[in-house]
Protein backbone atom coordinates (compact mmCIF):
# COMPACT_ATOMS: atom_id res chain seq x y z
CA UNK A 1 0.00 0.00 0.00
CA UNK A 2 1.47 3.55 -1.09
CA UNK A 3 1.02 6.53 0.65
CA UNK A 4 -0.26 9.51 -1.54
CA UNK A 5 2.08 12.64 -1.53
CA UNK A 6 -0.77 14.39 -1.25
CA UNK A 7 -2.35 13.47 1.87
CA UNK A 8 0.03 15.32 3.69
CA UNK A 9 -1.02 18.29 5.36
CA UNK A 10 1.19 21.36 4.18
CA UNK A 11 3.09 23.53 7.11
CA UNK A 12 2.64 27.11 6.17
CA UNK A 13 5.44 29.16 8.53
CA UNK A 14 4.03 32.48 8.67
CA UNK A 15 0.66 31.54 9.90
CA UNK A 16 1.64 30.03 13.06
CA UNK A 17 3.68 31.44 15.81
CA UNK A 18 5.37 29.55 18.72
CA UNK A 19 4.41 31.67 21.83
CA UNK A 20 4.07 31.13 25.68
CA UNK A 21 0.51 29.61 26.21
CA UNK A 22 -2.49 31.50 27.86
CA UNK A 23 -2.34 29.01 31.08
CA UNK A 24 1.38 29.39 31.17
CA UNK A 25 1.43 32.97 31.59
CA UNK A 26 -1.78 32.78 34.14
CA UNK A 27 0.02 30.57 36.44
CA UNK A 28 3.32 32.32 35.99
CA UNK A 29 1.62 35.44 36.98
CA UNK A 30 0.11 33.71 39.80
CA UNK A 31 2.43 31.63 41.68
CA UNK A 32 5.32 33.21 40.86
CA UNK A 33 4.63 37.32 40.47
CA UNK A 34 2.58 39.49 38.09
CA UNK A 35 6.13 40.80 36.90
CA UNK A 36 7.12 36.94 35.20
CA UNK A 37 3.58 36.71 33.43
CA UNK A 38 4.04 40.01 32.02
CA UNK A 39 7.99 38.44 30.66
CA UNK A 40 6.37 35.48 29.46
CA UNK A 41 3.50 37.78 27.89
CA UNK A 42 6.12 40.44 26.53
CA UNK A 43 8.17 37.69 25.03
CA UNK A 44 4.98 36.41 23.47
CA UNK A 45 4.35 39.88 21.93
CA UNK A 46 7.93 40.11 20.62
CA UNK A 47 7.63 37.02 18.70
CA UNK A 48 4.56 37.62 17.01
CA UNK A 49 6.40 41.14 15.97
CA UNK A 50 3.94 43.69 18.48
CA UNK A 51 6.63 45.99 19.49
CA UNK A 52 4.52 48.93 20.59
CA UNK A 53 2.34 46.45 22.80
CA UNK A 54 5.41 44.83 23.61
CA UNK A 55 6.23 48.04 25.52
CA UNK A 56 2.56 48.49 26.95
CA UNK A 57 2.70 45.28 28.59
CA UNK A 58 6.13 45.96 30.04
CA UNK A 59 5.18 49.16 31.47
CA UNK A 60 1.82 47.36 32.81
CA UNK A 61 3.80 44.59 34.60
CA UNK A 62 6.10 46.56 36.04
CA UNK A 63 3.82 49.09 37.71
CA UNK A 64 0.81 46.70 38.94
CA UNK A 65 4.10 44.25 40.57
CA UNK A 66 4.87 47.64 41.77
CA UNK A 67 1.40 48.94 43.30
CA UNK A 68 0.44 45.12 44.62
CA UNK A 69 3.92 45.16 46.72
CA UNK A 70 2.94 48.36 48.02
CA UNK A 71 -0.23 47.45 48.88
CA UNK A 72 0.68 44.49 50.58
CA UNK A 73 3.37 46.31 52.22
CA UNK A 74 1.30 48.88 53.56
CA UNK A 75 -1.27 46.18 54.99
CA UNK A 76 1.30 44.98 56.74
CA UNK A 77 2.63 48.15 58.13
CA UNK A 78 -0.83 49.54 59.68
CA UNK A 79 -1.93 46.19 60.88
CA UNK A 80 1.71 45.74 62.18
CA UNK A 81 2.17 42.02 60.74
CA UNK A 82 5.39 40.40 62.01
CA UNK A 83 5.86 38.29 59.51
CA UNK A 84 7.96 35.91 61.29
CA UNK A 85 4.38 34.85 63.25
CA UNK A 86 4.22 31.85 60.91
CA UNK A 87 6.79 30.04 62.86
CA UNK A 88 4.72 30.32 66.38
CA UNK A 89 1.59 28.03 67.10
CA UNK A 90 -0.51 31.67 67.43
CA UNK A 91 -1.42 33.17 63.87
CA UNK A 92 -2.23 36.64 63.63
CA UNK A 93 -5.92 36.68 62.09
CA UNK A 94 -3.96 39.77 59.46
CA UNK A 95 -1.77 36.87 58.45
CA UNK A 96 -4.11 35.10 56.75
CA UNK A 97 -5.71 38.02 55.32
CA UNK A 98 -2.22 39.29 54.10
CA UNK A 99 -2.11 35.65 52.58
CA UNK A 100 -5.56 36.06 50.65
CA UNK A 101 -4.75 39.70 49.58
CA UNK A 102 -1.72 38.68 48.36
CA UNK A 103 -2.77 36.36 46.46
CA UNK A 104 -5.94 37.83 44.86
CA UNK A 105 -3.69 40.34 43.61
CA UNK A 106 -2.01 37.95 41.85
CA UNK A 107 -4.98 36.19 40.46
CA UNK A 108 -6.59 39.74 39.30
CA UNK A 109 -2.90 39.98 37.73
CA UNK A 110 -3.06 36.65 35.49
CA UNK A 111 -6.46 37.71 34.48
CA UNK A 112 -5.22 41.00 33.38
CA UNK A 113 -2.64 39.27 31.08
CA UNK A 114 -4.63 36.69 30.09
CA UNK A 115 -8.16 38.00 29.71
CA UNK A 116 -7.59 41.33 28.32
CA UNK A 117 -3.96 41.54 27.02
CA UNK A 118 -3.57 37.55 25.74
CA UNK A 119 -6.96 38.00 24.38
CA UNK A 120 -6.60 41.56 22.56
CA UNK A 121 -3.19 40.44 20.70
CA UNK A 122 -3.86 36.48 20.22
CA UNK A 123 -7.78 36.32 19.20
CA UNK A 124 -7.36 33.19 17.78
CA UNK A 125 -5.55 29.69 18.60
CA UNK A 126 -3.41 30.11 15.43
CA UNK A 127 -0.03 29.72 17.64
CA UNK A 128 1.91 26.63 18.83
CA UNK A 129 2.74 26.37 22.64
CA UNK A 130 6.05 27.04 23.96
CA UNK A 131 7.57 24.50 26.13
CA UNK A 132 7.71 26.06 30.25
CA UNK A 133 10.80 24.55 30.85
CA UNK A 134 12.93 27.73 29.97
CA UNK A 135 10.87 29.79 31.55
CA UNK A 136 10.64 28.18 34.70
CA UNK A 137 14.20 27.22 35.04
CA UNK A 138 15.04 30.60 34.92
CA UNK A 139 12.12 31.99 37.34
CA UNK A 140 13.19 29.31 39.77
CA UNK A 141 16.86 30.61 39.10
CA UNK A 142 15.99 34.45 39.84
CA UNK A 143 13.40 33.27 42.69
CA UNK A 144 16.68 31.84 44.13
CA UNK A 145 18.82 34.38 43.86
CA UNK A 146 16.38 36.84 45.01
CA UNK A 147 15.78 34.53 48.28
CA UNK A 148 19.66 34.78 48.90
CA UNK A 149 20.01 38.23 48.94
CA UNK A 150 17.66 38.59 50.86
CA UNK A 151 18.86 36.35 53.52
CA UNK A 152 21.98 37.89 53.39
CA UNK A 153 20.02 41.05 53.90
CA UNK A 154 18.24 39.45 56.62
CA UNK A 155 21.62 37.73 58.47
CA UNK A 156 23.72 41.48 57.57
CA UNK A 157 26.05 39.59 56.36
CA UNK A 158 26.01 42.40 53.80
CA UNK A 159 28.25 45.12 54.64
Amino acid sequence: MELEENNVPEESGNDYVEIYSKRAIFWFAVLASPIFGGVLLAYNLKAAGYKKALYIVGIFSVLYTVICNVAIYQYVVINKINLNDFRTTNVDPHFITFGFMSMGLRLIGGFIFTQYFFRKYFPEDDYYPKSIFTALFATILVKMILAYIAALFQLEIIF
